[in-house]
């Protein structure tokens, strides 16, 4: 009896409450049908369920073959569901993995008292989590649930972890580079072993037999990023960067010359790692992680609108690691919500323009912040 009234019940009713009340709202976003499900979603998954994992030979595709074995798997396990909601349900069962591990990253620092129900909470009724996952059917949650179990890894000291966790997130997107930088920095200060990183390429290749064991050529496989990346011949695709201050007309010439600065500046960002004799802390690594997935989207050329999504989500954690940063996840949320306008809801409420000047005001602050942390 003693044992049953220490049990924290309150914390649990309103963990499953809220819990539930979340879920309620992305079902009842389930029946909205995006430009992206009707030109690529759903042909995919019906290729899917008419050929079996076969259809990933014949299929057009420019993702990974990891994202379409979820596909398979949700069409044979469930074959009478309605294909948007099979399409759907695996992104939102990542969102609530990912509040959760927003919820451990804040626990670090918060043992004690509700802050981590409070990070938990703000995930699941962040506008952009829901509106990427419920509404618009992306699986951007997925690979970021990977690269937040990658950073808790590399809070909590277990490279190998961190190292496997980053190759799940790779294998679902090209965009889990951009914690990348955090990686290396950690290697060149011997936080990281050079070893862990060989699990990145390892879990790669074996996501990839199965493809391979259906007919699909190897080097198709092993190239499917290089080809990605002669996609989309534009500077930015609604995507709130340093190149909406940039006339497209100059794409040919902007492009080669964007990736070698953003290259560039990861370097200076390795740099003035390398050269601070502090110890990293877990704060101070979370500050690094936050400026790595601000620092290469917004650099980098051909971003898309969704591409901030891990921002969005890490500065979650970093607004209540560093509370004078409060307003920080706020706005980075607002900028994303706004970004998503004009695709989603065909409406631009706010010049992109506007948005890439408020991303760069945050990732001024988050860098500020880390170089006196780095340099106190």
């Amino acid at each position: 009896m003693k044992r049953l009234r220490s049990f924290p019940w309150t914390e649990i009713i309103i963990l499953a409450i809220g819990t539930f009340l979340a879920l309620a709202l992305r079902l009842s976003l389930l029946s909205f049908e995006s430009g992206d499900y009707h030109t690529f979603f759903l042909p995919w998954y019906q290729a899917m369920q008419e050929q079996g994992l076969t259809a990933i030979v014949s299929l057009q595709y420019d993702y990974t073959p990891t994202y379409l074995y979820l596909l398979y798997w949700m069409s044979a396990l469930f074959p009478k569901l309605d294909p948007i909601v099979a399409i759907k349900l695996p992104s939102i069962a990542f969102d609530f993995l990912s509040a959760y591990l927003i919820f451990q990253i804040v626990r670090l620092k918060y043992p004690q008292g509700p802050a981590p129900i409070f990070a938990y909470f703000t995930v699941l009724f962040a506008p952009t989590i829901v509106l990427n996952s419920a509404l618009w059917g992306q699986c951007d949650s997925i690979f970021t649930a990977f690269l937040l179990i990658c950073l808790y890894f590399l809070l909590t000291d277990d490279g190998a972890y961190a190292g496997l966790a980053f190759g799940a997130a790779l294998a679902f997107k090209l965009q889990a580079i951009f914690l990348a930088p955090l990686m290396l920095a950690l290697v060149f200060k011997g936080r990281l072993a050079w070893k862990h990183l060989l699990w990145i390429p390892l879990v790669y290749l074996v996501l990839i037999i199965p493809a391979w064991v259906a007919g699909r050529p190897l080097l198709e496989l092993l190239k499917i990023y290089l080809d990605q990346s002669q996609s989309y011949p534009f500077l930015t695709l609604n995507a709130p960067t340093f190149y909406a201050w940039l006339p497209e007309s100059l794409y040919s010439i902007l492009y080669p010359a964007g990736v070698i600065w953003a290259v560039s500046l990861v370097f200076l960002y390795l740099l003035v790692v390398f050269k601070s004799h502090l110890k990293l802390s877990p704060g101070l690594l979370l500050n690094l992680g936050m400026l790595a997935v601000l620092l290469v989207p917004f650099f980098l050329p051909k971003m898309h609108e969704r591409y901030f999504y891990p921002a969005d989500l890490l500065s979650i954690a970093y607004g209540f690691f560093f509370p004078g940063h409060f307003f920080i996840p706020i706005l980075m949320g607002l900028i994303s919500f706004f970004a998503y306008q004009p695709f989603l809801f065909g409406r631009q409420l706010v010049p992109q323009e506007i948005l890439a000047f408020g991303v760069l005001v945050i990732l001024i602050l988050v860098t500020h912040k880390a170089i006196r942390l780095l340099y106190r």
